[in-house]
């Protein structure tokens, strides 16, 4: 097929699926093109989002609305409207929904600030530094970014994205836009080929000024490779390692509830690596189980709760209620596949809202009986540990379970918006935002909660001397507490299941 023949089979394709393509994205938007923009990601957001209201009331939504419309009077270049859709979505406070940028503006080209940057109480700190000048030390505290104090552009960055943090919990928020700080900045101001930064020597109360390149993606990483090799973590998911003999104490890292590789259906992979895990577990007689799920983002949730099934005393369930809005049922009943009607209808029924629920909500599952954790178990979280997480942690303390050390967890303890997942394209501006579908309400206890996240027992924050060492300080307070005997729920003892007849 030649070039033009190929032309006119694509135009067909986009004319017949009712749009026009956009040949050159433009950096500017006339006052239709921004408003017809942000009336339809309104319009999608109500009829698809099943949180809509939840966090923020509808009149405070309609209300922001109107103030973002009306202000589109004059042409807007692109970047200009990306900050002027953001509020409408952040509104929502649902850590699941999230705007990305049009395709090819986040790319090879684009240039990032070469640093990471770690917080001690109100102060930023460079941890790892991987620009082109190698004066700038670990331990540095930095100041300003072209001008701006550096705290000031970090609260703006976790108002502008409220990615993997439900409601107004600010721990996930700020987890994320700090630890993926140069991503956030290049995200919301642009691509830069440098930025002019200040700020302190280690011991030294002076300010100094510098003006410093920022590097490719490609660069970043190859750079962090070869000046920081022993500290990039390659604990692979799912891996134990014994940490203290005396006390028998081993750490499970679960870093993702997404299946560990590409081969195996039905999540079959996740689940043997899971079993080589707690057998581990149990040959080497682990009393005391960390679980490191700092930085995980979730995943799929029969993974979480194959999880579970290692330690919970008794049969459960997930999920309380599963539910979608009537509109959502158009994005999963296509007309190309005609099983998927029967297979909607096979999952889901009418609710009395109007909308949809889930049939199999209240599957129940049976904890493991040979391979069963019996001891103390001790969780590691932070505001990044997200989702599926949250809800193994919820489940965990509903059970009246475990000891959580770190911050508050990003989502909520009742459940969050989830499981299926609609991405919508702006027309104009090619602004992407992806919509959750499901509303998820985690089978748990409301008087059991310790907060609106799943709290701490013991709050553990990053002192100077841990940013300049690198240490694991939120593990090494939890192995203080296992050597002191400090636990905050005891193990539940309960007979052995008896097999089911």
């Amino acid at each position: 097929m030649n070039i033009t023949t190929r032309l006119v089979a694509f135009l067909f394709l986009c004319f017949s699926a009712g749009f026009t393509p956009a040949f050159a994205q433009t950096d500017t938007l006339t006052p239709e093109q921004a408003r017809a923009d942000i009336a339809f990601l309104k319009r999608k957001l109500d009829l698809l989002h099943p949180g809509m209201g939840y966090y923020t009331p509808r009149p405070r939504m309609e209300q922001l609305y109107d103030s973002l419309y009306n202000r589109l009077t004059a042409p807007t270049p692109y970047l200009a409207f990306y900050h002027t859709v953001s509020p409408l979505v952040a509104a929502v406070k649902d850590g699941h929904t999230n705007m990305s940028h049009r395709r090819n503006f986040i790319g090879k080209q684009t240039r990032y600030i070469p640093f990471f940057i770690r917080a001690v109480g109100d102060q930023y700190y460079i941890s790892h530094n991987v620009s082109p000048d190698t004066s700038l030390h670990r331990g540095f505290e930095l100041l300003t970014i072209n001008g701006r104090p550096v705290g000031e552009l970090h609260r703006e960055l976790m108002e502008a994205d409220r990615s993997g943090s439900d409601g107004d919990n600010l721990t996930g928020r700020r987890q994320w836009s700090l630890v993926q700080f140069a991503d956030y900045y290049a995200a919301w101001y642009g691509s830069a080929d440098s930025i002019a930064i200040t700020y302190h020597a280690k011991g030294d109360s002076a300010t100094r000024q510098a003006k410093v390149g920022c590097i490719s993606l490609q660069r970043f990483r190859g750079m962090m490779q070869r000046r920081y090799p022993n500290e990039i973590d390659r604990r692979p998911n799912l891996s134990v390692r014994i940490v203290d003999s005396l006390t028998r104490t081993a750490v499970l890292r679960v870093s993702s509830f997404m299946n560990t590789g590409k081969r195996g259906p039905f999540q079959w992979a996740f689940n043997r690596r899971l079993k080589r895990a707690f057998r581990q577990l149990r040959d080497q007689d682990v009393q005391n189980l960390v679980i490191d799920m700092q930085g995980n983002g979730g995943g799929v949730v029969t993974n979480s709760a194959n999880l579970l099934r290692y330690w919970m005393p008794k049969p459960f369930t997930m999920m309380e209620r599963e539910e979608m809005t009537p509109a959502a049922r158009t994005e999963l009943v296509t007309r190309w596949n005609p099983i998927s009607a029967l297979h909607f209808s096979w999952q889901y029924k009418r609710n009395q809202s109007g909308g949809f629920a889930s049939r199999s909500v209240r599957w129940r599952y049976r904890p493991r009986r040979h391979l069963a954790f019996r001891g103390n178990l001790y969780f590691l979280m932070n505001g990044a540990s997200f989702s599926a997480t949250t809800t193994v942690l919820a489940k965990t303390l509903d059970a009246g379970m475990g000891t959580y050390i770190g911050e508050a967890s990003g989502s909520a303890y009742w459940g969050d918006f989830a499981g299926h997942f609609k991405t919508v394209t702006l027309p104009n501006s090619r602004i992407q935002v992806r919509i959750p579908l499901k509303k998820l309400t985690h089978a748990v206890t409301p008087d059991r909660a310790n907060g609106f996240t799943v709290e701490p027992d013991f709050t553990v924050t990053r002192s100077y001397e841990d940013l300049l060492t690198n240490r694991d300080y939120v593990l090494d307070y939890t192995l203080r507490l296992i050597r002191e005997g400090v636990v905050a729920r005891q193990p539940i003892r309960t007979r052995p299941l008896q097999a089911s007849r």
